[in-house]
C-alpha cells in the first residue's frame, strides 16, 4: 500500500535538491521548467501539461508566461500591458489563485466551459484534473504561479499533491532567483542603456573610473523645445516628446546605435567602432540621422502631434568617454568628455544654419565623398574655429 507513496516521497526529495543545487543555476527558466517537469513525470506523475508566470519590472510588458507539453517544444509568452492582456489575467485561475492565495483545483468535465479563459483549450486537450498555484515572492509580488495539468481519466491522486506541495517552495526560490536577475537586467538596460548596463553589473560601480569607447556619436535636439513647454500642458509636452523619441530611437537601434541618454529633450547615442571601423559607424550613424528625420517627417504629416517635431543632429567622431560620478553612494553612470560637448555644440547650429544634420570634421572624413563643407565656425565654449559639414 505505501510502496508508491514511498516511492514518491523519495523522489520528491530527489527533485527539491535538484531544484536547490542545480536548476537554480540554469540561466533559462524554460529549460528548467522542462527539466523540472520530466523528473515529475519519471518520478510517476502523470504530467502532461504545465506553466509557470511571472510579474516583471519592464517598460513594455506585464510578465512572461511558459508552457510545458508532454513532447512537444516549450512555449513562452509575453503579457503586454493593456486592456486585452489585464482581461486575459481576470478571466484566468491565476486571478483567482493570487486573489485568495489559495489553489485552484479544478475538474475539468465539471467545470463550465465560461469559467475561465483556459478552459476551452482544457477540454479540447482532453485534460482531466487542473491546478492552479499561486506564488508570492519574498518581495511581496503575487502575480506569479505554477499550473499542472493531466489527462489522466482519475486525475491527479492525494500523493501527487503531496509532491507538488513538497516541491513548490523550492521552485517559488528559483522563480524568484531568475526573476529577480530578470528584472535587474531589463531595469538596467531600460535607464542606462545595453552597454553600460553590462559594464555595471559587472562591477563597474566605483567614483571616478572611465572607460574611453572609439565611436560615431549622434546628439538629436528637439527644436524649439522650450517655446513648446511654455505654451502646451505637460501632458502634451510628454506626448510629444515620446513620438519624437519614438521617431529617432528605433532608427538608431536598427543600425546597431545605442542611446546612452535622454538630456532633456535630447538624445545622445554612439555606434560603437570595433577593429578600426570608422567608415562603418559613420555611415551607420548617417543612415539613422537620416532615417529619424523621415519618421519625424511623416509623423507630422499626420496632423496628429500637439505641435510639429523638428529636429537638429549633430554627428561627430570620437570618444564616447563613460564615467561613474556622484557623491556618497549616489552615482549616475553617463556619459562625459570633449567629444561629447563638441557634438552637442553643433547642434546649437542647426537652425541658424538651416540645416537639420551637421557634421564635424573628424566625422565627415571618415565619409568624405557623402559630404559637403559648410565652413568654419565657432562652437560656444569650445576653442578654436571647427569646419562643419552636411550630407552631400
Amino acid at each position: 500500500m505505501n510502496g508508491p507513496r514511498t516511492t514518491l516521497q523519495r523522489a520528491s526529495g530527489e527533485i527539491r535538491d535538484w531544484l536547490l543545487d542545480r536548476a537554480v543555476y540554469i540561466p533559462d527558466l524554460g529549460q528548467a521548467l522542462a527539466e523540472l517537469c520530466e523528473r515529475i513525470v519519471a518520478a510517476g506523475v502523470p504530467l502532461a501539461r504545465a506553466t509557470t508566470a511571472v510579474q516583471l519590472l519592464n517598460a513594455n510588458s506585464n510578465g512572461v508566461g511558459r508552457e510545458w507539453r508532454r513532447g512537444e517544444a516549450m512555449i513562452e509568452r509575453i503579457f503586454p500591458y493593456g486592456p486585452e492582456s489585464d482581461r486575459g489575467y481576470e478571466r484566468s485561475p491565476f486571478a483567482e489563485a493570487q486573489r485568495t492565495n489559495r489553489w485552484v483545483e479544478l475538474l475539468v468535465a465539471e467545470t463550465p466551459t465560461d469559467a475561465y479563459g483556459v478552459m476551452h483549450e482544457l477540454k479540447v486537450g482532453g485534460y482531466t484534473h487542473y491546478i492552479c498555484i499561486p506564488l508570492v515572492f519574498s518581495n511581496g509580488r503575487r502575480r506569479n504561479g505554477v499550473t499542472f495539468a493531466t489527462k489522466e481519466p482519475a486525475g491527479f491522486t492525494s500523493a501527487h499533491f503531496e509532491l507538488f506541495r513538497s516541491i513548490i517552495p523550492a521552485m517559488r526560490a528559483v522563480m524568484e532567483i531568475r526573476a529577480g536577475e530578470r528584472i535587474l537586467n531589463e531595469i538596467l538596460q531600460t535607464y542606462v542603456g545595453g552597454d553600460p548596463h553590462e559594464r555595471i553589473l559587472a562591477g563597474d560601480v566605483h567614483r571616478g573610473k572611465v572607460t574611453r569607447i572609439k565611436s560615431a556619436i549622434l546628439f538629436s535636439d528637439l527644436r524649439r523645445y522650450t517655446e513648446m513647454s511654455m505654451n502646451l500642458a505637460e501632458e502634451d509636452i510628454a506626448d510629444l516628446l515620446n513620438r519624437y523619441f519614438d521617431c529617432v530611437v528605433p532608427e538608431v537601434e536598427a543600425r546597431g546605435g545605442e542611446v546612452l541618454k535622454f538630456i532633456g529633450d535630447g538624445i545622445l547615442a554612439m555606434f560603437q567602432e570595433r577593429d578600426n571601423d570608422g567608415l562603418r559607424v559613420c555611415r551607420a550613424a548617417l543612415d539613422a540621422a537620416t532615417s529619424a528625420l523621415a519618421a519625424i517627417a511623416k509623423a507630422n504629416s499626420f496632423g496628429s502631434l500637439p505641435a510639429p517635431l523638428e529636429a537638429g543632429i549633430a554627428l561627430h567622431y570620437g570618444q564616447a568617454v563613460y564615467g561613474n560620478v556622484g557623491s556618497g553612494e549616489r552615482l549616475d553612470f553617463t556619459v562625459i568628455g570633449r567629444d561629447v560637448n563638441i557634438a552637442n555644440r553643433i547642434t546649437r547650429l542647426n537652425g541658424s544654419l538651416s540645416c537639420p544634420i551637421l557634421m564635424s570634421e573628424a566625422f565627415a572624413r571618415q565619409i568624405p565623398a557623402e559630404t559637403k563643407d559648410l565652413g568654419d565656425f565657432t562652437l560656444k565654449g569650445v576653442p578654436g574655429t571647427h569646419t562643419l559639414f552636411a550630407p552631400a
